[in-house]
């Protein structure tokens, strides 16, 4: 499910594996593999993930949101966005 979320990540976020591998070291050809489904994630992804976009850690790993206490999902964050909207 951890992978399906990145993914998700990916086609929402608009961030690409080349952005991934400067935010968060690890290579962009294991990231192209992870979106790929090539490629399971592992925990150095995860923490890697977490350090970058920390305000989604709790919806990598458990799939929900907590926004009042700012962790959201790619989703909120793009709606945020659009609509100027502040959230958490």
């Amino acid at each position: 499910m951890i992978r399906e979320r990145l993914i998700e990540f990916f086609n929402v976020s608009g961030v690409t594996s080349k952005d991934m591998e400067k935010l968060t070291g690890i290579d962009r050809d294991k990231w192209n593999a992870v979106r790929a489904k090539r490629r399971r994630v592992n925990e150095d992804d995860i923490e890697a993930f977490n350090g970058a976009f920390p305000q989604f850690a709790y919806w990598l790993t458990t799939g929900l949101t907590i926004p009042e206490a700012g962790q959201i999902s790619p989703e909120i964050e793009k709606a945020r966005s659009e609509n100027n909207l502040k959230i958490g």
